[in-house]
C-alpha cells in the first residue's frame, strides 16, 4: 500500500510541475502589421490547401539572395547579421539582427549582405500546399 501512495505523490509531482513552469515565461513582440514594407495591405491566400512553410535563410559576407518575388505573405526576422533589400523601382531598406518585416508580394526584390558575418534570417511563408513562396524569374 505504501508503494502506491509513493507513486501517486511521484505521479502529481510530474503532473504538477509543468503547471507550474508555465506560469514563469516572457515574450517579446517581434511585429505585428496588417501591411508590407510596401504598405500593400495583406491578403491571405483564398485555399483549402493553407500551408505555413519556416526556413532559416544564410547570406554569407557578399552574397545575395538574388532577384525573387513572394506571391504570398511572408515574414522575415533577422537572428544575425544584417540585410539590405532592393526592390524594381529603386526602394530599398537595411534591416540588422532583431529586426522583422513583412516583404513585398508581387513585386521583384533581391536581398544583399554587404556586411562582414553572415545573415540569418527566419523565413516563413504562409501559402498553398504544393506552391512555391518564392518565384524566381523565368
Amino acid at each position: 500500500m505504501k508503494q502506491r501512495g509513493t507513486l501517486a505523490v511521484a505521479f502529481l509531482g510530474l503532473i504538477a510541475t509543468p503547471a507550474a513552469a508555465q506560469v514563469k515565461f516572457s515574450y517579446t513582440p517581434i511585429l505585428q502589421s496588417g501591411t508590407t514594407v510596401a504598405g500593400a495591405a495583406i491578403a491571405y491566400p483564398k485555399t483549402d490547401s493553407a500551408e505555413v512553410t519556416a526556413l532559416r535563410v544564410d547570406v554569407g559576407p557578399g552574397g545575395e539572395t538574388g532577384r525573387h518575388m513572394h506571391p504570398f505573405p511572408t515574414f522575415v526576422y533577422v537572428l544575425e547579421g544584417a540585410i539590405n533589400v532592393e526592390m524594381d523601382g529603386g526602394a530599398a531598406r537595411s534591416y540588422k539582427a532583431g529586426d522583422s518585416f513583412l516583404e513585398v508580394v508581387n513585386t521583384w526584390h533581391n536581398g544583399k549582405n554587404n556586411g562582414p558575418t553572415m545573415a540569418k534570417l527566419l523565413v516563413v511563408f504562409v501559402g498553398v500546399r504544393g506552391k512555391p513562396g518564392l518565384v524566381r524569374p523565368s
